[in-house]
C-alpha cells in the first residue's frame, strides 16, 4: 500500500513538471520518451543536497584528446610548428548508447551565466571564474590574481563557447537574452551538420536555473562515432506555480 502512495505521489510530480514545462520541452523538441526520466534527474536535483544520479553523463561518455595540424593554402606547416589539441566526445559505455531507452537524456551544468553588460566585471569579482574559464578554453593563465589581459583574452575567445536562451515570459528585463557557457562535458560537444545528438537549454522552474539536456538522435556503439550537436537557440517559457 506504501509503495502505491510513493508512486502515486511520483505521478502527481511528474504531471505538475508536465504542466509547467510541456510547452518548453516542446519548443526544445525534447523527444516525450524522455520526459520522465529527465524529470527524475531534475527532481532528485531539488530533494537530495548530496546527488550522484543527475549528472551522471560520465557514466556513458568521455573525453578524447587530440591532435590537430594546422596547415596552410600551400598544404605546408604553419611557422609556428605544433598540433593544435582538440577534444571530441565519445561514447565509452560498453554496451552503448541507445536512442530508444528512455533513461538516454543527459543533464549539462552551466558553469557560468551572464548577461553581456556584467561579462567583465564578474570574470574579475567571482572567485575562480577566470581560472576556470581560461583553462575550459585552453587559454594560459599563471597566479591566482584576476589579470585584466587574460579577462580580454577570455571575451574573445568565448564566441566559441558561447550559447544563449531568452525567456518567452516575465518582464522585460527577465526576456533579454541570458547567455551562458557549459560545463568542461558539454563544451567539448562538437557542433556539426551531420548531428548525432541534440541539446537544448531547459529553464527549470523549481530552482529558477537552466540547464542543458543532451539526448540521442541514433544508436552509438561504444568508442564509436563522436558526439555531435547542431547549435540552438531557445525561447524558454518560464514556468509558474
Amino acid at each position: 500500500m506504501q509503495n502505491g502512495n510513493v508512486n502515486g505521489e511520483e505521478d502527481e510530480e511528474y504531471q505538475v513538471f508536465v504542466s509547467l514545462h510541456g510547452p518548453a520541452l516542446k519548443a526544445a523538441r525534447i523527444p516525450p520518451l524522455y520526459w520522465k526520466s529527465l524529470h527524475l534527474k531534475l527532481a532528485n536535483e531539488v530533494k537530495y543536497t548530496t546527488v550522484t544520479a543527475v549528472f551522471d553523463a560520465g557514466e556513458v561518455f568521455g573525453i578524447m584528446q587530440v591532435e590537430e595540424e594546422d596547415e596552410d593554402e600551400d598544404n605546408e606547416r604553419r611557422a609556428n610548428p605544433g598540433a593544435e589539441v582538440a577534444h571530441k566526445v565519445i561514447v565509452t559505455k560498453e554496451s552503448g548508447l541507445q536512442a530508444t531507452d528512455p533513461t538516454s537524456v543527459f543533464l549539462v551544468d552551466h558553469t557560468w551565466t551572464y548577461r553581456v553588460e556584467s561579462a567583465w566585471q564578474q570574470l574579475l569579482e567571482i572567485p575562480g571564474l577566470l581560472i576556470r574559464m581560461a583553462s575550459l578554453m585552453g587559454l594560459p593563465f599563471h597566479g591566482e590574481a584576476p589579470d585584466p589581459d587574460i579577462v580580454d583574452l577570455v571575451l574573445d575567445n568565448m564566441w566559441k563557447y558561447n550559447q544563449t536562451y531568452q525567456l518567452s515570459q516575465g518582464s522585460a528585463e527577465e526576456k533579454v537574452p541570458v547567455w551562458y557557457i557549459m560545463d568542461e562535458f558539454g563544451s567539448r560537444v562538437q557542433h556539426s551538420s551531420q548531428p548525432t545528438c541534440c541539446m537544448a537549454p531547459l529553464f527549470y522552474s523549481p530552482q529558477q536555473i537552466a540547464y542543458s539536456v543532451l539526448w540521442p538522435l541514433q544508436d552509438l556503439e561504444n568508442g564509436g562515432m563522436q558526439m555531435q550537436t547542431q547549435k540552438q537557440v531557445q525561447n524558454q517559457t518560464k514556468g509558474t506555480k
